[in-house]
């Protein structure tokens, strides 16, 4: 009941948070900007939610609800960012190569993960 709530609002967040990066990047002309930062900044929001969900069960077990996706979100809300402060200060060709090295590490995570689950 409680995770089905944080996933409700957390894709509220996300979506307003995006929303918002583009009207103020519609006011300054830049929509692309705004939404870049939005959506960054949405990710990010998203992350923090699901990582609340961490609990001390005992002081010998924890309960790591959304850790991984937590982090990936996290990744992703700054990757946003990244894309809109460059595309802010026109540095485009900085996008190509940090954008492209984070994505490729992403799916490796990705990739992992999902051989450790087949694993068992």
């Amino acid at each position: 009941m409680v995770e089905e709530s944080v996933e409700r609002i957390s894709g509220l967040i996300f979506v307003s948070l995006m929303f918002i990066g583009a009207g103020i990047g519609l006011l300054f002309g830049r929509p692309d900007v705004g939404g870049a930062l939005g959506m960054g900044l949405g990710f990010l929001a998203m992350a923090f939610l699901k990582y609340r969900g961490v609990k001390i069960v005992s002081e010998k077990t924890i309960s790591l609800k959304g850790f991984i996706g937590s982090i990936i979100l996290a990744s992703i809300g700054l990757l946003f960012i990244l894309a809109g402060v460059t595309l802010l200060f026109n540095l485009e060709f900085l996008i190509k190569y940090f954008a492209g090295i984070i994505l490729i590490a992403i799916g490796l995570i990705f990739i992992s993960l999902g051989f450790k689950i087949l694993g068992g």
